[in-house]
């Protein structure tokens, strides 16, 4: 039936029953005017829409990833739903352009509530400290929250030593050779105090000073084979979110492809001599967001490495720009001239709370954007086919590369860093 509405502006404006209405509904309806009013006033365009016919609704499952934005039907009875729920709806309905309001005087017959659980204690990694708090970017107010995020360190725990695969071999002895021409010629340093040799020269002209009386000083004696000039440190950053489960192939899932790329990677820079670290992320909310260890700075590329990627497995969701800014401290606080943080993922930044949006984009892009700030390279590689549509947002036009074949990506991934630092 027609309604009638206020000409004047209203921050409120008045609900009337339709025709037929309960009384319940009524009541209904005047709780709803009430909780509104104790939400912050701000302007939003609204419109009455028809209530959606049932067999236009359904249980649909999606990848978060390759979602920016949606519509969504919500049929909501304010007689039983729950408190976090409505807390929910709440800060949903602020990230909402435009909401569209129908009348349903039926209560909903049932519900469905779903969620991702840890696992056991006993089957997880092994957690290594109570965690770091990392503040958040906040679009809407333009500044970061602090201690809004909690990254907790994890070391795979029963991860045995393991050689490399036999399908890698090969292309692992090829990549080798080609890194092996990266890794900057040893120069000898001479007059040194400690070293792996005697610096004959030194030694001669020290004994002939003491030998004709002169006052000769028996420091610089000695010489020392190092590395030449090249001088970095990179920080492989990989997305182990619940999204690398699905397959690529009939034969491999998106981990496995993962783990063959970290393999070959950590191959090939071990064969120029250059510091790298490889980590792994995944996230439940803001607490926790598991910061999986394979690979410190300090640590030798070895068999117990090979384990710790081998036992890599899907995680949960992926709160991107935690992930990036605890990279950003683990590497800068590198002593190289030139800090690459390289970012392998399958999609785009998304949680339950909030961060599957716009909230997750900017915050990921204000990660980037500092992490440039303290002399960092950030550079993404993805197999994200939709990638284009959000990418040169997040990273700009220049610092991200599209695999387009993710079966592809093990070989082209050590490739790819030996142009980013020729």
């Amino acid at each position: 039936p027609p309604q009638p509405g206020p000409l004047g502006l209203h921050p409120f404006p008045p609900v009337v029953a339709a025709a037929g209405a309960s009384d319940d509904s009524d009541e209904a309806g005047s709780s709803s005017r009430g909780e509104i009013k104790q939400m912050e006033e701000q302007n939003r365009q609204a419109e009455r829409a028809e209530k959606p016919e049932a067999k236009d609704r359904g249980l649909i499952t999606i990848r978060m990833e390759n979602i920016f934005t949606w519509g969504d039907f919500l049929n909501l009875d304010r007689g039983s739903e729950e408190n976090d729920d409505l807390e929910s709806a709440a800060d949903a309905a602020k990230d909402i352009d435009v909401l569209s309001v129908s009348r349903d005087a039926k209560a909903s017959a049932s519900k469905l509530r779903f969620d991702l659980d840890l696992p056991a204690a006993s089957e997880d990694d092994l957690v290594l400290s109570e965690g770091v708090l990392l503040p958040e970017w906040d679009f809407k107010k333009q500044r970061l929250l602090p201690d809004l995020c909690r990254i907790v360190p994890m070391l795979a725990a029963n991860a045995e030593p393991v050689p490399l695969p036999d399908h890698l071999r090969r292309t692992a002895r090829r990549l080798r050779a080609q890194f092996q021409q990266l890794a900057p010629a040893r120069v000898w340093h001479r007059n040194q105090q400690e070293g792996s040799e005697i610096d004959i020269d030194a030694y001669l002209r020290f004994a002939t000073d003491r030998m004709i009386g002169h006052a000769a000083s028996a420091d610089g004696l000695y010489r020392d084979l190092r590395i030449g000039s090249r001088d970095l440190a990179c920080l492989l950053l990989a997305d182990l979110s619940l999204s690398t489960d699905t397959w690529v192939d009939n034969h491999r899932r998106v981990i496995d492809v993962i783990r063959d790329a970290l393999f070959l990677f950590a191959e090939s820079l071990s064969a120029t001599g250059d510091r790298f670290g490889i980590y792994g992320f995944s996230s439940r909310k803001r607490d926790p967001v598991r910061f999986h260890q394979l690979k410190t700075f300090d640590e030798n590329y070895n068999a117990a490495i090979r384990g710790r990627i081998d036992a890599i497995k899907p995680g949960y969701y992926t709160r991107m720009g935690a992930a990036i800014r605890h990279s950003t401290n683990l590497l800068k606080a590198q002593p190289s001239e030139r800090r690459l943080l390289l970012i392998l993922t399958d999609g785009k930044p998304n949680d339950l709370d909030k961060y599957e949006g716009r909230f997750g984009i900017e915050d990921t892009r204000q990660a980037i954007r500092e992490a440039r700030e303290l002399g960092l390279q950030p550079f993404c590689v993805t197999i994200d086919t939709k990638a284009n549509d959000y990418l040169p947002h997040l990273f700009g036009s220049g610092s991200y590369v599209v695999i387009h074949k993710p079966s592809q990506l093990p070989k082209e991934l050590p490739l790819l860093y030996a142009r980013l630092t020729a």
